[in-house]
């Protein structure tokens, strides 16, 4: 029988939605995952792939935004290496249109889709750089796209968007050990995508694990959706 290599993935945002369904499939494939979760006992799903998971599920209780839970679990976790860090916790806030705007709900979009994931890299850099090949992953929205923008509205989301993809260009030029690239999950059926979404959880966390295991240094910097196809900035 061949041997699963040992692989440790931190995912975020593993309560619900897509997180929990990359979360899922992970540990199916064998796989390690420290799982954050602002309150990771009150989703009976992830206990449940707790129990089943046979000590390769580690669940975390810690909010993104509050940087001194992030640094308590970066510290339970020192001297572990960190092969894939998927920054998969996010929001989609504040009203479509301009006029209705409230400033206080996209400062506060940023600080959960952009900050943040600046505040897990930074915190478990250290871990990623004990990896052979560390790879960092950010769910993004093609939403984020500026070159494909030709709807307008959703202010917060769509700037929220774009400057984590600027982030993980940039860091993919600083770091050039770890390859760091922003992935668009597609349109889909969680709280966030809504009930009328064509794309099912499963199918989108297939797609993006198969862009994540595939992707080369080559590629790092670059922002691809679920499918593998490259898009536009």
């Amino acid at each position: 029988m061949k041997r699963t290599p040992q692989i440790n993935f931190l995912i975020t945002g593993t309560s619900r939605g897509i997180g929990l369904e990359l979360t899922r499939q992970v540990i199916h494939a064998g796989y390690t995952v420290y799982a954050l979760a602002r309150e990771p006992e009150r989703s009976a799903p992830l206990q449940s792939l707790k129990q089943e998971a046979a000590g390769r599920l580690i669940t975390f209780a810690a909010d993104v935004l509050k940087e001194s839970q992030i640094l308590m679990v970066a510290e339970a976790l020192r001297g572990k290496a960190i092969d894939v860090l998927i920054n998969n916790a996010g929001k989609y806030g504040g009203a479509r249109e301009f006029e209705a705007i409230d400033l206080n709900e996209v400062q506060s979009t940023i600080e959960t889709n952009s900050i943040a994931p600046m505040r897990i890299t930074r915190a478990f850099l250290p871990h990623l750089r004990q990896s052979a090949q560390p790879k960092l992953v950010h769910i993004t929205s093609l939403m984020g796209s500026i070159g494909d923008n030709s709807s307008g509205g959703s202010y917060g989301y769509r700037m929220s968007k774009a400057a984590l993809n600027m982030f993980s260009k940039t860091f993919a030029i600083d770091h050039p050990g770890v390859i760091s690239i922003v992935v668009h999950p597609g349109w889909v059926q969680t709280e966030m995508g809504g009930p009328n979404a064509p794309l099912a959880p499963e199918s989108s966390a297939k797609g993006i694990l198969s862009v994540i295991e595939r992707v080369t240094p080559k590629e790092s910097g670059k922002f691809f959706d679920y499918e593998g196809d490259e898009l536009p900035w």
